[in-house]
């Protein structure tokens, strides 16, 4: 990927230091600019999208008064749904989105663990607001 902001053609660096755009007789290989305050962002970003989708699957279990495996499945498609659409978001290029290659499965499971105590801990709470008290 090259970022059209830095200046750089796959001849090398435009300006007062590097080749003009018309010199034919410089050949350098493209470079990739990363702005890793960039992918920082987007992981961030992910991260609290998921968060929310836990807290909110669990308001949801719970006001629906899912039980058991019925709440867990929930909570699974729930993840799965929220994924895809962030699939769709960056058309399913994670390597150019995060920075570095990642499979699908660790993308799919990333974040699963603090997704689900955030969704338990709603949906006990809102279960037991609704059906208990």
């Amino acid at each position: 990927m090259i970022d059209p902001m830095a200046n750089i053609t796959p001849q090398g660096p435009v300006g007062p230091g590097g080749p003009s755009p018309n010199d034919d007789n410089t050949v350098v290989e493209a470079k990739d600019v990363c702005d890793f305050q960039a992918m920082k962002y987007n992981e961030l970003k992910m991260d609290r999208i998921k968060s929310f989708m836990g807290i909110v699957s669990g308001c949801c279990a719970g006001i629906l008064g899912l039980t058991n495996g019925f709440g867990l499945l929930f909570f699974v498609l729930c993840h799965l749904v929220v994924n895809g659409v962030i699939l769709m978001q960056i058309n399913g290029d994670l390597e150019k989105f995060r920075g570095r290659s990642i499979k699908m499965n660790a993308f799919f499971m990333e974040g699963l663990q603090n997704c689900a105590m955030s969704f338990m801990l709603f949906w006990t709470l809102f279960y037991g607001l609704v059906y208990l008290f």
